[in-house]
């Protein structure tokens, strides 16, 4: 198994609205890895982020910014954790990927910070050993380890980043009532994706399994 054969799936904060488990997730998860090999990049739900954005806010002066950005992010490495697990309970050969070695290094704000170098060696190495990796969106890491925050919308932001990076086909798992194109992208996202030109496609939790190919948006 190679990076040529394949993709990044995102599942994004409006692909896990109340009401989609996560084990749902894994069992179209599982059917599209019977034909390729998957990085998927999980996030928090809106309101699973809401309510850890508020605990990361009332630590007060108590907490320095890398204590925020581990809370915040904690939702979506926990998503993480269970969609690993859950995969391997139904059979798929699956490896939770660790933030502070398979994240991208960030510069900037540890609570809002930007995406800038990724080792590719590490995913080439990694995907030899199971047919889908998971990694937590919308966590970062400095040069030295310490675990950051992409903001709002990372989880977009770094499956754009990932795809680039690697050269792979982009797949954003959006919510059903959330709509097709560029006008499902964060800002930052967005503005990565034009500058960049990264081609991705769209489609809903239903459609994960779906053979057609949904058209390519990019800029």
């Amino acid at each position: 198994m190679t990076l040529d054969t394949t993709e990044v799936l995102t599942i994004t904060e409006s692909a896990l609205e109340p009401g989609v488990p996560l084990g749902a997730l894994a069992g179209r998860i599982a059917g599209v890895a019977e034909s390729r090999n998957l990085i998927v990049i999980v996030s928090a739900s809106r309101g699973e982020q809401a309510a850890m954005d508020r605990r990361a806010a009332g630590l007060g002066l108590s907490g320095d910014a890398f204590t925020r950005a581990n809370l915040v992010t904690l939702p979506a490495r926990e998503n993480a954790q269970r969609l690993s697990g859950l995969l391997t309970m139904i059979g798929v050969e699956s490896s939770l990927l660790e933030p502070a070695v398979f994240t991208p290094i960030t510069r900037g704000s540890p609570l809002e910070s930007e995406p800038r170098l990724l080792h590719a060696k590490r995913y080439e190495q990694a995907v030899r050993e199971a047919r889908v990796l998971v990694l937590a969106g919308g966590v970062g890491r400095t040069p030295d380890g310490h675990l950051t925050s992409l903001g709002s919308g990372g989880a977009t932001l770094s499956g754009l980043f990932v795809a680039q990076r690697l050269g792979l086909p982009l797949t954003l798992v959006i919510g059903g009532n959330s709509g097709a194109g560029e006008d499902t992208l964060p800002k930052r996202a967005l503005l990565f994706a034009r500058r960049h030109g990264v081609e991705y496609r769209t489609v809903t939790q239903d459609e994960i399994t779906q053979t057609h190919e949904p058209e390519m948006t990019g800029v």
